[in-house]
């Protein structure tokens, strides 16, 4: 996720309305270890390994969201009207975030808006 679109997500987290809860979701995959076996030198040794880097030892991968997944993903609550009067429900929300000048899907977040929009939920691209 680029600069432009880090603002966005975090300027609609801070200003999500009363009826709205979403959450940041990664998605992908990348390296996990108990913090018992992560070694992070301080200098550098003979398998060259520089200041900073991260050794992992026995790593294993953590799978985050599906590639595609929207961005943030929660519920907005909704009242429903006629026969059940009065009753609040809460409806999938997913939002991409997309930075000015990009806000066209990748083929599989097109898929994700439209199983969600299919499904009775909610899907926005949000761009500025």
């Amino acid at each position: 996720m680029g600069e432009k679109e880090k603002i966005i997500l975090n300027d609609r987290l801070l200003n999500l309305n009363q009826n709205e809860r979403l959450f940041r979701i990664n998605a992908g995959m990348a390296w996990t270890a108990s913090p018992k076996q992560i070694y992070r030198p301080t200098k550098r040794i003979a398998i060259f390994v520089q200041p900073g880097d991260l050794v992992l030892k026995h790593a294993r991968p953590f799978h985050g969201a599906p590639t595609g997944w929207p961005d943030l993903c929660g519920w907005t609550e909704i009242e429903v009207t006629s026969d059940m009067v009065g009753q609040k429900i809460a409806v999938f929300t997913g939002e991409e975030i997309k930075a000015t000048g990009s806000p066209k899907l990748k083929n599989r977040q097109k898929l994700y808006q439209d199983i969600i929009l299919r499904m009775g939920g909610i899907f926005k691209v949000l761009t500025k």
